[in-house]
């Protein structure tokens, strides 16, 4: 029959330690010589005074005995005020996080600090909240080497009936373009498409677009139109020779990419801006963002220009887009 052991907690661990060397006192009395009982426990005589010091300094408590944690206050690398308040005023004014911080400080700034470094003054400085655990759901990634131009993912965001914003962004290149209807039809996708196409023509053409199913897109959804009409889109789309791709329903993961950046845009509006919704500053943090999406912000495509990968600055695309 197996027995089944379970560890100690630390809590338990301190404990048993204090009363062992609770017990080294006791039996130095009962023994009647301090060398007896280290002696008999098998320790140094300078162990022994270590702790009987500390026992007698706090009032012979317990918790006087208990091993106390080896992390140092302070460390000859930690970073100087200069650089703490460099960080502090780049998280303010930028919202990032504390790897693309730390890239933006070796890149531009010269200073050399590590993204755990970065967090821990941000933690310090109380600019971030801890988020709680959850358990990571083990997913597939799509690591497919896409081309610049091979597959485009385009989507529409709703801001709270301020606007509609459509995006489109390359997989390969993740370079984006947004722009800003006042509602959503197929008549306003292609408008966006013309504008879009000419945005990255200087680099690439679109082989491939994909989209969800929505009535912007494809007419699948209205039960009134005859199976097989085509909207405007798709007719814009077959005359330029552009194949259209659609993703299943129900099934958002499969545009990860421009899904994500629906995200990050709400995240930073709320955080940069007033958070009215009106137009005029939607259209302002629209632009502002996108730019400094392509040609600033780290981020895992934009960081390969310095390993040869081809940026958007390399690729040709023009930043004075609308």
């Amino acid at each position: 029959m197996k027995v089944r052991t379970r560890s100690m907690t630390n809590k338990q661990l301190q404990v048993y330690g204090a009363r062992i060397r609770l017990a080294w006192f006791r039996a130095a009395e009962e023994l009647g010589s301090v060398t007896a009982a280290c002696k008999y426990y098998g320790i140094a005589r300078s162990e022994y005074y270590y702790w009987h010091s500390r026992w007698l300094a706090e009032g012979k408590a317990l918790t006087s005995l208990y091993d106390r944690p080896k992390t140092p206050h302070s460390h000859a690398r930690d970073a100087d005020e200069d650089t703490v308040s460099l960080v502090i005023q780049l998280r303010l004014s930028l919202g990032y996080g504390e790897e693309k911080l730390a890239v933006i400080l070796a890149r531009d700034y010269e200073r050399t600090l590590s993204h755990h470094a970065v967090g821990n003054i941000l933690r310090r400085a109380c600019l971030t909240t801890p988020k709680p655990r959850k358990r990571r759901v083990q997913r597939r990634l799509n690591t497919y080497p896409y081309t610049p131009g091979e597959l485009g993912q385009m989507d529409v965001k709703h801001w709270k009936r301020a606007a509609y914003q459509y995006d489109i962004i390359d997989c390969a290149t993740r370079i984006k373009y947004k722009r800003l209807y006042p509602g959503v039809n197929p008549a306003y996708t292609v408008d966006f498409l013309e504008h879009a196409t000419r945005f990255f023509s200087p680099a690439f053409s679109f082989q491939c677009i994909q989209t969800d199913n929505g009535t912007e897109f494809v007419y699948d959804q209205l039960p009134q139109t005859k199976p097989g009409t085509l909207t405007a889109m798709q007719r814009w789309l077959d005359a330029k020779g552009i194949r259209h791709g659609r993703i299943p329903p129900r099934s958002p993961q499969l545009n990860g990419r421009i899904e994500r950046e629906h995200g990050v845009d709400k995240d930073r509006y709320k955080k940069l801006t007033t958070n009215f919704h009106t137009r005029d500053e939607l259209q302002t943090f629209l632009t502002e963002d996108c730019l400094d999406y392509n040609f600033y912000r780290p981020h895992s495509r934009l960081r390969e220009c310095y390993t040869g990968y081809k940026c958007p600055i390399c690729l040709g695309v023009r930043p004075s887009y609308l």
